[in-house]
């Protein structure tokens, strides 16, 4: 029997055809785990196990990877702003290794009370900075990157395929449509992206690196867990649809430059829950969560049912 999926980065319905018989690889964006995920959220995670379980059903051997964020990932969702652990951690009093505990546990609990299978695999950012080093490394040595006072940058310039994940216009990027969103005057496209940040002297988690003491950028993590546990090409990619235009075009971009090989072969990407007041967002506060519906009376697998 067929499997057909719909491809984000062909924005067409494809027949799914693994790259090994019989199994597939699949790689999840997980949560930072800064605060309690809402259900929006976890809508994501409830597709991700349904999908799971269809390929198992189909006799697949699959292997699910979903990362643990714990540093890195910035209140923009780019490179400017305050890594949300660090704030979420002096917002709530508590160590950031104190705040990611707290917040993994509640969420692998939420996944086990909504009946979501638990990944194979589970790697947190905070554990693989090596390899988020040897993967800019990679990219360094290839002509990618430069360096600005600010940390290690992606030169987008550099590659000729950056954004066809999201059919993004770079020719009117890169004459300045975008300057009001550029933070660090030394960058050179305003679309360039941080792997390494190194002008962070108050940030608690640090590491030592090649082009100085800092962290790493959100979207190296990625890449860098994805391919350690799945390799460099793998099956399915999947995240949430804001996702699209920066953080997977980034992975796309860093991987594929380092690797020199296709990152991905099927994107899936899940919408917005969206309410009557708007998209559910933790950034605007009154968001809903497994222990809202709870309190309200409501069993987690009825939210389930509902979301399948």
């Amino acid at each position: 029997m067929d499997i057909f999926l719909y491809n984000t980065a062909s924005r067409s319905k494809e027949v799914f055809e693994p790259i090994t018989p019989g199994q597939v690889g699949i790689y999840t964006c997980g949560p930072t785990v800064y605060n309690y995920a809402h259900i929006g959220n976890l809508r994501t995670f409830l597709f991700e196990d349904l999908l799971t379980r269809m390929f198992l059903l189909n006799g697949y051997q699959t292997k699910w990877v979903m990362n643990i964020t714990d540093v890195g990932h910035q209140t923009s969702d780019g490179d400017a702003g305050e890594d949300k652990m660090e704030k979420g951690a002096r917002e709530q009093q508590l160590s950031v290794w104190e705040l990611a505990k707290k917040y993994e546990n509640a969420f692998l609990n939420d996944l086990e009370r909504l009946g979501v299978r638990r990944p194979d695999v589970l790697p947190r950012a905070t554990e693989h900075v090596v390899e988020m080093i040897e993967l800019n490394r990679r990219l360094e040595e290839k002509g990618f990157t430069y360096t600005t006072g600010e940390g290690l940058y992606f030169d987008t310039s550099k590659d000729p395929d950056y954004g066809k994940l999201a059919n993004t216009n770079m020719s009117e990027q890169r004459q300045g449509l975008r300057d009001d969103l550029v933070i660090d005057t030394g960058k050179r496209n305003a679309a360039d992206f941080i792997l390494w940040f190194t002008n962070k002297p108050n940030h608690i988690m640090k590491w030592d690196s090649p082009w100085g003491t800092g962290y790493p950028g959100w979207h190296i993590e990625c890449s860098a867990m994805s391919m350690k546990y799945l390799g460099d090409t793998f099956d399915i990619h999947c995240g949430g649809n804001d996702h699209i235009p920066v953080h997977h075009t980034n992975e796309i971009a860093q991987s594929e430059c380092a690797t020199g090989n296709p990152f991905v072969r099927y994107w899936l990407h899940t919408a917005f829950l969206v309410l009557t007041s708007g998209k559910m967002s933790k950034s605007k506060g009154g968001f809903l969560t497994v222990q809202t519906l709870v309190d309200s009376g409501y069993d987690p697998l009825a939210y389930r049912y509902l979301c399948l």
